[in-house]
């Protein structure tokens, strides 16, 4: 599954850097529901790690996510994980490519440091990002 684009909607966009914005300084961080690159939603989730500059999402929130889905008809599924960077760019640090225990996940990443907030999406194999293209679109369904 490596390269290709993601899908998202805008209004997932808008929703992940509300709440990047509404949380910093500390970074936020939630889930990404859909079917492989194709995200449907995003589920805002507790940073349970305490430094300002780390995330790590509450364990408990991320089993009961899976749970729910189970439940849904057609499947969704978590596709990936997203957290924000309060003072720097949309791109992966070396702890979050080393922290990235799941390959098949999207990892986005909200970058707060200029005028605009930056947005952008990455794989990580074998301890490498890639970047993904974001296609946005205007509805969530996948």
């Amino acid at each position: 599954m490596s390269g290709g684009a993601v899908s998202m909607p805008r209004a997932v966009k808008r929703a992940l850097v509300a709440q990047a914005r509404r949380e910093r300084p500390r970074e936020c961080c939630g889930l990404l529901v859909g079917r492989r690159r194709d995200v449907a939603f995003a589920v805002a989730t507790r940073n349970v790690d305490m430094a300002a500059e780390r995330f790590r999402v509450d364990d408990a929130a991320h089993i009961e996510l899976r749970r729910v889905l189970r439940g849904f008809t057609p499947g969704l599924e978590v596709v990936g994980v997203y957290h924000s960077h309060p003072h720097s760019r949309a791109r992966l640090s070396a702890s979050d490519v080393r922290e990235a225990y799941y390959p098949n996940w999207i990892h986005v990443v909200v970058g707060l440091s200029g005028r605009r907030a930056e947005v952008r999406a990455f794989v990580v194999r074998r301890g490498s990002a890639q970047a993904l293209p974001i296609r946005w679109r205007s509805s969530s369904r996948v």
